[in-house]
């Protein structure tokens, strides 16, 4: 449930599609569950994009078939409003328990369509990869069974902010005045007897986030980590090259390091100290020929052609590390630590531009998602010019479909089917790979790139001023 979007919209939105290929199978197939992104507030499987046949047709074409799930969730105040009565009856985090109430079916019910509750990955993008973090994290780590393994694309546990209630406070304030339940004895009450017309004639403008609960989560992720207070499952992960270029300090225009120190000070509602902000201005100098867009090395600002300030590319070195990598990293590290038991852990970096974007443009956030789901939404450009993109999406389908069969994205010893892709290691803390995904070679690179700023924003501080 959103507030916006162009399909239809109900609070009857607790569904889930299935997808199963053809045919009858002696044994049950491993399954693979999709969780959509969006930012906790706009989002739905009746999105063409999320239309799950072109990775099981892929699962098929390879002979290793796979079922496939879409979960909805309610989203925004719909799934994350954060009041006083909906932490007393442990609602606060509706959207997320809706999550593993999904997962939870899929336990009881996947075996009628043909799937095998015991191979289960779970699979997200965005807020639904951060979605998939909470699962990780949430009850204390305690793990109840309900997937094997995990899929991430840029997403973590750092990125949406996870306020306290009294953060709310004045949102709250604004939509019980607005709708008529200020005064009203049990305002909780009042706003679940209005219609969504009437919710939706308020304009509600409050992006409405997770909290810690005590109960789904009982600290933050960060909190969490040096305990091993986590579900301990193998890891696919990755982020796009150019995250940043979504993912920037914009008010006031970035012309100079106060204004950028200025911006971040406030930026996307982070409780980022001035020490943290002057630190990383540090960490990461105003230097435009190694910032997104990444392909771009000729040191431009663009001050002319785009007026975005003359140190855009800086906040968005920043910001893409801040929101989406540096989580990435941290996740790779912890997983194939120690505290992670060691576990099998593949990363990536997806870097192909869409056909029809500019080079200013960079390797946005959400650029792969064409890619995953096999271009079932026809942005992968016109054969034949654009048929290397096809493959790539056909390579990385192949080496998702693996992974939820071994745990792993390479093929079989004894495999008739090759893949595109070198061989990917697993992630190893003494030499860290990563998978680059781009339409005219896929390779192989360190992940050690801006391993000093990276590795500040992961301490234990920072990531308390993150919200994570």
């Amino acid at each position: 449930m959103q507030f916006r979007g162009n399909f239809n919209m109900s609070e009857d939105c607790l569904n889930l599609n299935v997808v199963r290929p053809t045919g009858n199978f002696t044994e049950p197939l491993p399954v693979l569950v999709w969780i959509f992104g969006g930012g906790l507030y706009t989002g739905s499987v009746a999105d063409p994009q999320y239309n799950l046949s072109g990775i099981v047709k892929v699962s098929q074409d390879m002979g290793q078939p796979i079922v496939a799930v879409a979960m909805n969730y309610r989203l925004n105040m719909y799934g994350f409003m954060q009041t006083p009565q909906l932490l007393a009856e442990g609602s606060s985090n509706a959207g997320l328990l809706d999550q593993r109430m999904a997962l939870r079916w899929i336990q009881e019910n996947i075996g009628a369509f043909g799937g095998d509750p015991d191979r289960v990955t779970v699979w997200g993008e965005s807020a639904g990869a951060q979605s998939i973090a909470y699962q990780l994290f949430s009850y204390d780590g305690r793990d109840d069974g309900l997937y094997r393994a995990a899929i991430l694309e840029s997403g973590g546990p750092t990125g949406a902010q996870v306020q306290n209630l009294a953060y709310y406070n004045s949102p709250l304030e604004n939509l019980t005045r607005t709708v008529g339940c200020w005064n009203a004895t049990n305002q909780l009450a009042c706003l679940r007897e209005l219609s969504q017309e009437k919710l939706f004639a308020a304009q509600p403008s409050q992006v409405w986030n997770p909290l810690i609960d005590g109960g789904f989560l009982t600290a933050y992720p960060s909190q969490l980590m040096p305990s091993g207070n986590f579900v301990k499952i193998p890891l696919l992960t990755g982020e796009n090259t150019d995250e940043g270029i979504n993912f920037r300090p914009v008010t006031p225009k970035p012309n100079t390091a106060k204004n950028l120190e200025h911006a971040f000070a406030s930026w996307r509602s982070y409780s980022l100290s001035p020490p943290t902000i002057r630190r990383l201005l540090e960490l990461y100098p105003d230097d435009p020929c190694n910032a997104p867009p990444h392909a771009v090395t000729n040191c431009s600002r663009f001050e002319s052609t785009l007026d975005r300030g003359a140190q855009w590319r800086r906040g968005a070195d920043i910001g893409g590390d801040l929101v989406m990598i540096s989580g990435r990293r941290k996740m790779c590290e912890l997983y194939a630590g120690e505290l992670g038991a060691s576990q099998p852990v593949y990363s990536y970096r997806f870097d192909q531009r869409l056909w029809n974007r500019n080079i200013t443009d960079g390797v946005q956030h959400f650029d792969n998602v064409a890619f995953s789901f096999q271009n079932i939404s026809g942005l992968l450009g016109a054969s034949p010019a654009f048929d290397s993109h096809v493959r790539l999406a056909r390579t990385i389908g192949e080496a998702y479909v693996r992974f939820v069969y071994d745990l792993d994205p390479n093929p079989r010893a004894n495999a008739s089917n090759s893949s595109a892709l070198p061989r990917w290691p697993r992630y190893d803390l003494d030499r860290p790979v990563n998978m680059v995904l781009n339409a005219s070679g896929n390779y192989l690179e360190d992940d050690t790139y801006r391993k000093e700023g990276i590795a500040f924003m992961n301490s234990p501080a920072v990531a308390r001023e993150l919200l994570a």
